[in-house]
């Protein structure tokens, strides 16, 4: 979502970038259509000092370890020739001792839009391998992860998860005091993500300096989030950020709360939508 009003890059997963008015998406440069979003997830072990331990090009100095992901956004510009917009998805802090932080991905982002690969950035946070829930904020959903996990990894997660599955405190717009720091720093056009769920937090980001916001858990409630906002500015989402959708990545992405034996079409934004 931008500033004008029309929608930002959709983001490929379970992230979609999504307009205030929410009247169209459009990619970052107008001329470029149907963005895509490398998420430098593959990357990201590379980038980790804790996690790579190469003695090669490929490790060591920050410049080795941000190789990989500058050679993966090369290789998808120069694979879409220009003919769409290119969005990275990078993280900017581990969330861990000893972690990739902020002091590293700063210049990996200007390295980024030095090399001319992508056409806007977006920052996260947390690791899947070291702190999840660092990145999700809110209650961490332990029995429901339990739940889906094969024996003896469930007697794993009832054992251990509470060291690994950590809870933190959610607030609107939660990346953005470490997200700014690299807003300051680059000239890519910026994607915010996290803890985007009403009008309020959209016009913080644009206020900030970012082009666009990034919705997922909120439209996992209400996947028609954005056409209530553009009639009513004042619409406040139904997502209680309690992250019970966070296990239903490995059954199939979706909201706990919405009510499956209904397509929805007719209750989209009532009650009659949504499991009691």
């Amino acid at each position: 979502m931008n500033g004008t009003g029309r929608a930002g890059p959709a983001a490929r997963g379970r992230s979609s970038s999504a307009s205030a008015e929410g009247s169209r998406h459009r990619a970052p440069n107008e001329r470029r259509e149907n963005p895509r979003t490398p998420h430098l997830g593959q990357a990201a072990p590379a980038l980790r000092p804790r996690i790579n331990h190469r003695t090669d090009a490929y490790g060591g100095s920050l410049p080795n370890r941000a190789r990989f992901a500058r050679e993966i956004m090369r290789a998808v510009h120069d694979a879409v020739g220009g003919r769409i917009a290119v969005i990275a998805k990078m993280n900017m802090d581990d969330g861990v001792p000893g972690g990739f932080w902020l002091d590293e991905a700063i210049p990996v982002a200007q390295w980024l839009g030095q090399d001319g690969t992508a056409d806007a950035l977006e920052v996260t946070a947390g690791s899947s391998l070291l702190n999840p829930m660092y990145l999700f904020k809110g209650d961490a959903p332990l029995r429901e992860f339990s739940a889906i996990m094969p024996q003896p990894i469930r007697l794993g997660v009832k054992a251990v998860g509470k060291r690994f599955l950590r809870s933190y405190p959610y607030r609107d717009a939660y990346l953005l005091e470490d997200a700014r720091q690299i807003r300051a720093a680059v000239k890519l056009p910026m994607v915010l993500l996290g803890g985007i769920t009403d009008k309020p937090a959209m016009e913080l980001a644009m206020r900030e300096g970012f082009e666009y916001v990034a919705m997922a858990r909120a439209l996992l409630r209400e996947p028609d989030l954005i056409n209530r906002l553009r009639d009513d500015a004042t619409t406040p989402s139904l997502c209680i950020h309690c992250d019970k959708c966070m296990p239903t990545n490995f059954t199939g992405t979706r909201c706990v709360l919405v009510d499956r034996d209904t397509t929805r079409r007719d209750t989209w934004g009532t009650p009659a939508g949504y499991v009691k």
